[in-house]
C-alpha cells in the first residue's frame, strides 16, 4: 500500500457519489444529449489512465472506484450510441399519431 494511497480512494468514492446522479438520470431518460463524445472517450481514456497508475504502483486503493467509473461510461456510450436517434422518433411517432387523431 502507498503513502496516502487512502486519499485518492476517498476522492474515487467521492467521485462515484456524484457520477451516480448522473449515471441514474441517464438510466431513466435514455438523454444523453448534452454529453458529447468526446467528453464521454476523453473521460474513459483518463479512467484507463488512472487503472493503469493504480497497477503500475500496486495501489489496489484506486482499482474498484475507477472499475466502476469504467463500467459507468461505457454504459454512457451504449445509450448513447443506441439512444442518439430517440427523440426523433418519438416526435415521429407524436406526430404520426396527431396527424391521425383528425
Amino acid at each position: 500500500m502507498g503513502k496516502y494511497e487512502v486519499l485518492p480512494a476517498i476522492a474515487g468514492i467521492l467521485g462515484l457519489v456524484s457520477f451516480s446522479s448522473l449515471l441514474k438520470n441517464i438510466y431513466d431518460t435514455h438523454n444523453t444529449s448534452t454529453l458529447t463524445w468526446t467528453w464521454i472517450m476523453v473521460n474513459i481514456a483518463g479512467q484507463v489512465l488512472v487503472l493503469l497508475y493504480g497497477l503500475a504502483n500496486k495501489a489496489p486503493g484506486l482499482y474498484g472506484p475507477t472499475i466502476v467509473f469504467i463500467i459507468g461510461l461505457i454504459y454512457i456510450l451504449y445509450v448513447k450510441f443506441y439512444s442518439e436517434d430517440l427523440p426523433k422518433v418519438e416526435k415521429e411517432v407524436k406526430k404520426e399519431m396527431t396527424i391521425q387523431n383528425h
